[in-house]
């Protein structure tokens, strides 16, 4: 039965999601962690990644410190990361995840819009963007961070030649 739902959710993200490629990222506004507001205007100009996440989530719990290692590597690239958490605005149980898993990525705190306009229909989410907000790749669960890293590395560097 756990098989079969898995198979008719996969159907209706192929079929019935449409494709975000390409296309500029949807407009929020997020707090973070720190109950600063973050506009996704304020992020234009750099790449930037998405992860959205969920602090009952065991793929999220081997993703993000995969993730983290990516945001080390990148920052001085000047790509950005955020990690929005899906299922919790308790700051206590997101601060006590970060701990645990070992990540310190940022973190914005998602709402029922953002899921709404992203298509969040379950977590890990990554959404990778280009320094002007369009969508390069939307990838949906756990990922190699190999393969995030090439996608990373072909945006600076086509960014670079134009």
């Amino acid at each position: 039965m756990k098989n079969l739902i898995g198979f008719i959710y996969f159907l209706i993200l192929i079929f019935f999601v449409p494709s975000f490629a390409q296309k500029k990222a949807p407009y929020f506004e997020l707090p973070d962690e720190f109950g600063n507001l973050v506009k996704s205007t304020s992020l234009k100009g750099q790449p930037t990644v998405l992860i959205f996440w969920g602090v009952n989530c065991h793929s999220c719990k081997k993703d993000l410190p995969d993730m983290e290692e990516l945001y080390k590597k990148f920052k001085e690239k000047n790509v950005q990361f955020f990690a929005i958490v899906m299922d919790s605005t308790n700051l206590e149980e997101i601060r006590e995840r970060k701990i645990r898993w070992k990540f310190s990525i940022p973190v914005l705190i998602g709402n029922k819009k953002i899921m709404y306009k992203y298509r969040i229909i379950g977590v890990p989410i990554t959404y990778i963007l280009d320094s002007s907000m369009k969508v390069k790749k939307v990838l949906y669960g756990a990922q190699p961070p190999e393969k995030i890293e090439k996608i990373l590395i072909e945006i600076l560097k086509s960014e670079k030649n134009s």
